[in-house]
């Protein structure tokens, strides 16, 4: 039997827009400004400590309670996501009915934190959809550490060779390769050459373009 492992930020929901609205209001509590395009080309998919590590180290900032910071920027996104409603990834929905259909077991393996997935999963209406859902904060260390992918296999049951992840990003395509997992990667928010140079199986634009027939012999 295969599995479906699907990252969640990019790869199921373009979410990133208000994820950058909660870090944009975290940073402003310091008076930083900061920029969208830094955000979806050199941190997205890099983990909220390492983002709050990363740029309040750059302006100086030095006596800061990461794992406080990490809480409040899930705070503030919850809030933003109550005022709003997140556009799924093209055909995604389609093709989660077509799973549903022929079997195999799903699981989320995403980088946000257990609340956000939650609230996200709700938010578009499939919260229960899922056999596993494993977040960031369980794991020793974010994408491109390759812990998150093996975790979710392990709770499917199901072998890492038998296993396809659903990512969006380079971070995220090392860490399912390196799990030893086939991965098909959306350029929902990466550029192809970066997803190509990460090891990615099939690069594609989203869900419309998934073939079933292939997926059966991949």
């Amino acid at each position: 039997m295969k599995a479906f492992i699907f990252d969640l930020d990019g790869t199921i929901v373009l979410s990133h827009p208000t994820h950058f609205e909660a870090y944009e209001k975290l940073f402003d509590d310091f008076g930083i400004k900061w920029d969208f395009d830094e955000f979806n080309d050199v941190f997205v998919g890099t983990g909220s400590p390492n983002i709050i590590r990363s740029v309040l180290g750059r302006n100086n900032i030095k006596d800061f309670d990461v794992k406080a910071l990490v809480n409040k920027k899930i705070d503030y996104f919850g809030q933003i996501l109550k005022g709003k409603k997140l556009k799924e990834v093209n055909g995604f929905f389609e093709f989660l009915k077509e799973i549903n259909v022929r079997g195999g077991k799903k699981a989320i393996a995403s980088g946000s934190s257990k609340k956000s997935i939650i609230e996200m999963l709700k938010n578009i209406g499939i919260s229960d959809e899922f056999d596993e859902i494993v977040s960031g904060e369980e794991v020793a260390a974010p994408k491109p550490a390759p812990y998150i992918f093996i975790e979710a296999a392990k709770r499917l049951g199901v072998a890492p060779a038998n296993c396809i992840v659903f990512e969006d990003t380079d971070f995220g395509v090392e860490a399912a390769k390196s799990a030893g997992m086939k991965c098909i990667a959306f350029t929902t928010t990466s550029d192809a050459k970066k997803l190509q140079a990460a090891g990615a199986d099939k690069i594609l634009k989203d869900y419309t373009e998934v073939k079933f027939e292939w997926l059966e012999s991949f």
